[in-house]
Parts: C-alpha cells; sequence; structure tokens
C-alpha cells in the first residue's frame, strides 16, 4: 500500500477539524526516532469564547510544551511520560481564522521535535443586553476606585501564580442546578452608559442554596471583592481557575485543598448583582471562556 505523505495526513486532519458535531475533532500522525506520535483534540465549538483540549500519546517517555497565538501552554503528563494533555483558551476576542499551533515534544531520548498543526477557528455569537444597577457600581467614589484597584492587583497575583501540576478530579460538573440568564460573552450595558463583557455564565437560584466545586483544586481567594461579591476561586493547575461570584456567604478558606463536588458557599446577591444567582465563570492563562465549554472534555 502506498504511503501518504505527512502534510496530506494534516490536510486529512483539517477536514476532520473542520466536520461539526465531533469530539475528537482533530487527528494527525507523527513519525519520531521512538517510533508514531499522535494528536488528538477535543471541544464542544471551535469558536470565540471556547476551551480546546489537545491530547498527545507518544512511543516513548516525553515531555512537551505547546505554542499557539503566542502563548505558551503547558501539557499535564502521566508517570510514564506516554500520555500528555494541554488545554488551550479561545478568548472572546481572538480572530477568526486559521491558526497555527507548535506542540514541542521532549523525548527522554532522542531528537526534540516541533509537530505543527492548524486551527480553524469560527466567529462566536454574543448578545447584549441592558441592566439597571445602583449608581455606585458604575460611578464609584475615589475610595471605591482604590479598594477596586487593590483587588485588581490581588487577582493579578492570583492568576500569575500558576501550578504546573493538575488537580482536578475526572471531569467538570455543573456547580449548582438552575436556570442560565446570562450568558458568556453577553455585551452588557449598566445603566445606559458603562458597558462591559459578561466573563461567565449566570445560574439563577433562590437565596442560600449550596454552591459545589466543580472540580478538585485549591482555593486560592475566598472573601469579598467590590463587583463580584462574595466571591471564591479554584486554581485548577496549568492556568485553569474557576470562579463563583455574588454568594451570600462562602464556606471554605484559602489556601485549602478542595474536593469536586464540595460545597463552596451558598447563592446569594452580593456586589454588582441584581437578584440571587450564582456567576460561574472559567479562567485560562489570560483568556475568560464559557465555563460550559468545559464540561464536553473528558478528563480520565
Amino acid at each position: 500500500m502506498k504511503k501518504i505523505a505527512p502534510t496530506l495526513l494534516i490536510c486529512l486532519a483539517l477536514l476532520i477539524l473542520l466536520c461539526p458535531g465531533r469530539l475528537e475533532a482533530l487527528s494527525v500522525t507523527s513519525p519520531t526516532d521512538e517510533g508514531d506520535v499522535t494528536i488528538t483534540s477535543e471541544s464542544r465549538r471551535l469558536c470565540q469564547g471556547e476551551i480546546v483540549k489537545v491530547c498527545l500519546k507518544s512511543p516513548a517517555a516525553a515531555s512537551a510544551g505547546l505554542s499557539f497565538d503566542g502563548r505558551e501552554y503547558p501539557f499535564v503528563s502521566d508517570r510514564e511520560g506516554l500520555k500528555h494533555f494541554a488545554l488551550i483558551a479561545l478568548g472572546v476576542d481572538i480572530a477568526p481564522g486559521t491558526y497555527d499551533v507548535i506542540i514541542h515534544l521532549k523525548p527522554s531520548r532522542g531528537t526534540p521535535k516541533d509537530i505543527p498543526f492548524k486551527l480553524a477557528i469560527s466567529r462566536g455569537t454574543f448578545p447584549s443586553k441592558r441592566i439597571r444597577v445602583a449608581r455606585r457600581f458604575t460611578s464609584p467614589t475615589s475610595a471605591e476606585i482604590k479598594r477596586i484597584r487593590r483587588e485588581q492587583e490581588l487577582l493579578g497575583r492570583i492568576y500569575g501564580a500558576s501550578v504546573p501540576g493538575w488537580m482536578g478530579d475526572g471531569g467538570f460538573v455543573m456547580p449548582l442546578k438552575g436556570k442560565v440568564t446570562g450568558v458568556f460573552g453577553e455585551r452588557r450595558v449598566f445603566n445606559d452608559d458603562f458597558a462591559s463583557r459578561h466573563r461567565g455564565i449566570d445560574i439563577r437560584s433562590p437565596q442560600g442554596v449550596p454552591v459545589n466545586a466543580s472540580n478538585a483544586g485549591k482555593i486560592v481567594l475566598a472573601r469579598d471583592l467590590y463587583f463580584s461579591g462574595s466571591t471564591v476561586i479554584i486554581n485548577h493547575g496549568i492556568g485553569l481557575f474557576s470562579i463563583y461570584c455574588h454568594l451570600s456567604k462562602a464556606s471554605v478558606r484559602e489556601g485549602t485543598i478542595v474536593d469536586k463536588g464540595k460545597i463552596l458557599g451558598y447563592t446569594g446577591s452580593t456586589g454588582r448583582s441584581t437578584g440571587p444567582h450564582l456567576h460561574w465563570g472559567l479562567r485560562l492563562v489570560d483568556d475568560y471562556v464559557d465555563p460550559r465549554s468545559v464540561m464536553h472534555l473528558s478528563f480520565d
């Protein structure tokens, strides 16, 4: 049988990538000194605001990194160094188009190799909404502005302190049952003059309903913030954080490790909120993504 050229394999993989309804959208095989390396991907959709999982299987022990859109993403490896995965964020502001992705494979023996492939990213659909809130949330006082800046600096330190390993336990779960009333990426205009992007989803709920951890990780923030009210943030590793806002109260402490499903606090309407609900967000490296997109990824 005639062998298929590597370039043709990549083209075939791109055709698979563009076919809707498949979680393993990408499949590429690349030869190395130790044997063939297989690369696959999972995603709900390849569009703005989504998260993509890239999996790599190596015939011999190796480590790997990934370059995408000017950023570096680490791989999580099993103990043998044969199976690896990385997570890529497709932010709401990324321009639709075809992007180069490069995997930097470093075998324990043999020659390091760069394995390129492409991701074709489409435009997301984000609605608009007008919301009325207390005037202080659109016109804060000088003292409140200082508080906002301090909290922004705190969050910058938290998000900048990534953990190289993976702390998650299997797939992600919804932190709360309820109707989604605010979608990710929504363009919001507060009091007719202050615009922002919605960085998560809003789940409607009565006051005081338990909110659970969507996956295992480390509590890196559990305190009251000006805009998001009583807030809990979990670090899951490799730059991935889940965020739970507007709680009536938090029931966990900073620095502790929590299991998936652990009660983090209770629903409320603290901060910039118009009624009891949970704001659930997901941040990967420097981008926020739709938290529901992670529900479509496997973490076996």
